[in-house]
């Protein structure tokens, strides 16, 4: 009995021993199965900020450091042309003629106001003066009806005084007294006297017509003539509208000046200044010119690191390139830090890592990428991060580090 149960002792512990043996060589099988990076790091998109025209550069330094934020649309700085430029000396040579003509257009309109002025004042008096006019005409056609009126009432006196001579002297030639001729000299002086009392009545009559017409600016006998303050009146009211037509189109002629002024101003200060702009949210990753510098057209100012467009670049042994496939899972830890880690997928796999340049626009690579000093041939790999919240911006957003990347083989 004790020969069998250590029998079968020794058969169970072979048992364990063999079983251990197994998931040992099959965790080994898989750790040596999976690929590993070679070599990987954070990259990230550089934007170039370059200047737009050769001249001098003015930096907002307390913007300008290394790893600071900048909103996209903050100004950097401006750039002031030192350069001889064709334009400018166009745009200047339009910008004086068009003052200079500005400048005549203005005096030529304060001349012309001036001369409205004038003329208003003139204008009001000598209707000041056909008004008084009219009034002592309205003042001398009354003067002459009554005058009319008066030489009526004495002409119609001397009637009834005839008359009546004529009718006593009519009676005493009835008598033998007095003679007919001087009866009849009597009543002839007497018609004579009611001619002239009709004569003067019509005269009224003309004259109240007269008198009238006088009120209403009229003129009833003969060619109508103007007075001449009526005749001034009517010469400035001429005047005048000329006048106020030349203000017119002067005020037109100086608006259009003004407003091709303003445009030349505005682009020979953008030729000769111009504005330095963030063009997108980014992190100061480089400054490449310094203040009061003199930088040449296209130059680049200063280098800003895209954060919301990250990945990883990771090398592979190249042997290892056909066991991958895009979409690919991949576990990615910081280096010297098993506690950040992020998940990821596999984007891009480019074979030839070392014969051609590794990246555009991006982080640099390694040096030893670069100059293709790993002991193996490598193949570079794309991944896309989920980084669950945008790295630090003070940090540099973690491009440029060092990363460890196991890829995931699929379940299937």
């Amino acid at each position: 009995m004790k020969l069998i149960k250590t029998a079968s002792g020794k058969i169970i512990l072979s048992i364990l021993v063999l079983s251990c043996l197994a998931v040992i060589g099959v965790r080994l099988r898989r750790s040596f199965s999976q690929i590993r990076s070679v070599q990987a790091y954070v990259n990230g998109e550089i934007i170039f900020v370059r200047a737009s025209i050769p001249g001098k550069l003015e930096l907002k330094s307390e913007k300008i450091k290394l790893s600071n934020q900048l909103e996209k649309g903050t100004q950097i700085g401006t750039i002031k042309s030192t350069v001889e430029n064709p334009r400018v000396s166009v745009l200047k040579i339009e910008n004086q003629q068009l003052k200079t003509r500005l400048q005549d257009a203005q005096q030529q309109l304060s001349g012309v106001k001036q001369q409205i002025q004038n003329r208003t004042k003139l204008m009001s008096l000598f209707r000041q003066q056909t008004v008084t006019q009219k009034m002592l005409q309205t003042k001398y056609a009354d003067q002459q009806i009554k005058q009319l009126e008066e030489e009526i009432a004495g002409e119609q006196v001397r009637k009834k005084v005839a008359l009546a001579d004529a009718h006593r002297l009519a009676s005493l030639a009835k008598e033998g007294a007095e003679t007919i001729s001087r009866s009849e000299n009597k009543i002839a002086e007497a018609q004579q006297a009611e001619a002239v009392v009709k004569e003067a009545q019509s005269r009224i009559e003309l004259a109240k017509l007269n008198l009238e017409a006088t009120k209403a600016g009229l003129q009833l006998e003969g060619t109508r003539t103007l007075s001449y303050p009526e005749t001034r009146v009517l010469e400035l009211d001429v005047e005048l509208t000329d006048l106020k037509e030349q203000e017119r189109i002067l005020s037109k002629q100086i608006q259009s000046i003004q407003s091709q002024l303003s445009i030349t101003s505005k682009e020979l200060f953008s030729q000769q200044n111009v504005l330095v702009i963030a063009p997108t949210t980014g992190v100061i990753w480089s400054i490449d010119s310094q203040p009061q510098e003199i930088v040449e057209a296209n130059k680049s100012i200063i280098q800003l690191l895209n954060c919301q467009n990250l990945w990883i670049e990771a090398f592979i042994n190249e042997t290892d390139v056909s066991k991958l496939v895009v979409g690919q899972e991949a576990q990615i830890n910081l280096n010297n830090s098993s506690n950040v880690q992020w998940e990821g997928r596999v984007e891009t796999i480019r074979a030839g890592t070392g014969r051609f340049e590794v990246g555009q626009y991006v982080v640099e690579p390694p040096p030893e990428i670069a100059r293709r000093q790993l002991p193996v041939r490598v193949a570079a790999v794309r991944i896309k991060v989920d980084w669950q919240k945008t790295p630090r911006f003070d940090d540099f957003c973690l491009a440029g580090r060092s990363v460890n990347v196991r890829f995931i083989e699929s379940k299937s």
